[in-house]
């Protein structure tokens, strides 16, 4: 996807027509502590989507309920965000410290509701709806407090952290489910004890994060309203338009969602997918520290070197770099599928590897083209379309 008529046109634009004009934007050192912040509340909100999914049976018999009751847990995340999603973008745009002050605090309360149902299943379900409510404020947020807080040559690696935390916080989950649970199987008293306490230690964590933003609000540091814009932007609605104005448009965005969709998908069934093949609960895992970790080592160095671009005034090349993840990512999905049953487990974490490198470090850069060429379209509206999309 070739980026043109984007922020970076209007940026040496503006450079060569007023090269008289000195406009001066101030960045706050405080950039780095709003971003702390909600990678740590962003990080937080992913552990309880996915932290049943490597231990279905054993959830299954810990809340009395057949495994698709389970899994319902998370798919009322889906349904959260496709009923609430395009009702945050307006409260994000007056006040986004308090919106993900908000999103923080039902995220904290739904993590405590899920710990003190203990096993009670409905009582839990409304632990996880919350956290879901919470999540519709985050997911769409890192473009938008790298255009907010941070300068045109770190906004890459900016969208970048706060994207691969959400990541990181669902693969610790798998991991910890994974290697927890291992060899508990049948072993009710033991399941028991080891669920109440991982709901427990996640409801801490929650806490944290929420401590952390109710610690931003106390000394005041006001995300939107102490940053000022190079532009003006779209309306709300005149955006979401222009997101379908052409074709061009609508396959920029559904072919980006779903490569996106299919990174998240390919962390939330790993289990799913390995443990027919006879692989353990702590190899899984590993498989999944692997998935993860290529994805965000590739996506940081790609986000730092699109940066670096920026800070030389020179046009970024995202066309490529995305097109070489796509290609590394579903090469190696393609090789797994074909070799999975006559290659051995090194090979299998090798596979997964690359299937990492590809999917998931093309996350960010995806998120960042497009609002760079959609510009200057509301990136809130542009995300949370993305988003909406990939879900599906």
């Amino acid at each position: 996807m070739q980026v043109y008529n984007s922020s970076f046109d209007e940026l040496m634009l503006k450079a060569k027509d007023n090269s008289s004009e000195k406009q001066e934007y101030k960045v706050y050192k405080q950039r780095w502590l709003v971003l702390l912040a909600f990678c740590a509340f962003t990080f937080c909100n992913a552990l309880g989507f996915v932290q049943y999914t490597p231990i279905l049976k054993m959830a299954a018999s810990y809340y009395d309920v057949d495994e698709d009751g389970v899994a319902w847990f998370s798919i009322c995340y889906y349904i959260t965000y496709f009923l609430l999603a395009p009702f945050s973008i307006k409260p994000m745009d007056i006040r986004l410290d308090y919106s993900l002050f908000l999103a923080a605090f039902l995220t904290s309360s739904g993590q405590w509701t899920i710990y003190l149902a203990h096993q009670n299943y409905i009582i839990a379900m409304i632990g996880f709806v919350l956290i879901g409510i919470g999540q519709i404020f985050i997911l769409a947020a890192p473009a938008y407090i790298s255009d907010r807080w941070f300068p045109v040559h770190e906004r890459t690696v900016s969208t970048c952290l706060g994207s691969f935390l959400n990541l990181l916080g669902l693969n610790f989950s798998i991991f910890y489910s994974s290697i927890t649970f291992e060899k508990l199987l049948n072993q009710q008293d033991e399941i028991i004890k080891e669920v109440d306490f991982m709901n427990l230690l996640y409801s801490i964590m929650n806490t944290v994060a929420f401590v952390i933003h109710l610690l931003l609000l106390l000394f005041q540091l006001q995300i939107f309203m102490q940053i000022i814009l190079a532009s003006e932007k779209m309306l709300i609605m005149k955006s979401f338009r222009r997101a379908f104005r052409n074709l061009e448009s609508i396959l920029d965005l559904f072919s980006m969602s779903m490569f996106i969709g299919a990174a998240w998908a390919y962390m939330v069934v790993v289990a799913i997918l390995l443990e027919p093949f006879g692989y353990s609960q702590k190899e899984i895992g590993y498989v999944s520290i692997v998935y993860c970790a290529t994805g965000t080592i590739g996506g940081t160095i790609a986000s730092l070197y699109i940066d670096y671009q920026l800070k030389l005034n020179v046009k970024p090349h995202y066309d490529i770099l995305n097109k070489a993840f796509m290609t590394i990512g579903m090469l190696g999905i393609l090789v797994k599928v074909l070799l999975i049953d006559v290659v051995n487990d090194t090979w299998i974490i090798i596979f997964s590897g690359a299937i990492g490198f590809g999917l998931n470090s093309f996350l960010p850069l995806a998120i960042q083209c497009y609002v760079e060429k959609m510009f200057p379209c509301f990136e809130l509206v542009l995300t949370t379309v993305m988003i909406f999309s990939a879900s599906f």
